[in-house]
């Protein structure tokens, strides 16, 4: 993995665990997800026809990622409304990144050296650790552990599916624009069927965070994907999930969340992974 494709997932993970930060913050967590969402889909339309179409065998996975994203951001508003951002974000993101590598590994035939084995380890320890002290503080529900780890499985659905159609799209930018507007109309069409009113109501409380939020998707997501298409899924679904090391960050600074013991010896693996996705493979 080259520099620059590193510096450029670690700049998607921040922009990802701040509109994620961002829904965190509202009131209403599950429409607010929806309403971010939407948003986003709004920014990938002149995107999507500013750029070409993908290529025919690459709109099954557009329509398939785009369903499985509205179960997604269903389940991150759920989440948040019975979890710390220190919490469900670091447990729902650190226990994808593992199950990616060995799928893509078992099913893909995408072979890791060593050290890329050993830094997916390091790398899902230290989220995971992330998370200890929230945890220790009975921060987590027994209804938001459950969204926390079903989402954890749809993270690792979209993921492999994203990451083969940004291939068989050819450029991750093109299949991220168009999964961005079919994601936004998918939600639009679940908010309107089940909560129309107060998907309304809530859009128009949050317009200006949601446009934030929203105008941060694309670029969180379409630089993995590209990334994706330049290194191995499994590297790069791992490296992503830094974020938790950015969200920790703002739940410190912004939710009054606590930086303890443990979570400085999270930082201290998440650095390492960090470094051995750098090293050369002996």
């Amino acid at each position: 993995m080259s520099t620059f494709i590193l510096i450029a997932v670690l700049c998607g993970a921040v922009f990802h665990a701040c509109w994620n930060a961002i829904i965190k913050a509202q009131d209403d967590h599950s429409l607010a997800a929806l309403v971010v969402a939407v948003f986003a889909g709004l920014y990938g339309i002149p995107l999507m026809l500013a750029l070409p179409a993908p290529p025919p065998a690459a709109w099954p996975y557009v329509v398939a990622s785009s369903l499985i994203h509205v179960g997604y951001f269903v389940l991150v508003g759920f989440a948040y409304r019975s979890a710390d951002l220190g919490v469900a974000y670091p447990l729902t993101r650190g226990s994808a990144p593992l199950l990616t590598a060995l799928i893509a590994f078992l099913f893909l035939s995408e072979a890791l050296a060593w050290n890329g084995w050993l830094a997916i380890f390091i790398l899902a320890a230290g989220i995971v650790t992330l998370s200890a002290d929230a945890l220790i503080r009975g921060g987590l529900t027994g209804r938001a552990a459950m969204a926390v780890a079903t989402n954890a499985c749809v993270i690792v659905t979209y993921t492999l599916v994203d990451g083969l159609g940004a291939r068989v799209a050819g450029s991750g930018f093109v299949y991220g624009a168009w999964l961005l507007a079919g994601t936004g109309l998918c939600v639009l069409a679940f908010a309107l069927a089940m909560r129309r009113q107060a998907f309304f109501r809530e859009a128009r409380k949050i317009w200006l965070p949601g446009l934030i939020a929203g105008s941060l998707v694309l670029p969180s997501y379409g630089i993995a994907l590209w990334a994706m298409t330049q290194a191995p899924i499994g590297l790069i679904a791992a490296l992503r999930e830094t974020s938790v090391l950015f969200a920790a960050i703002i739940g410190v600074r912004f939710f009054g969340e606590p930086f303890g013991p443990r979570r400085w010896i999270a930082l201290a693996l998440i650095v390492g992974g960090i470094i051995l996705l750098r090293l050369p493979a002996a």
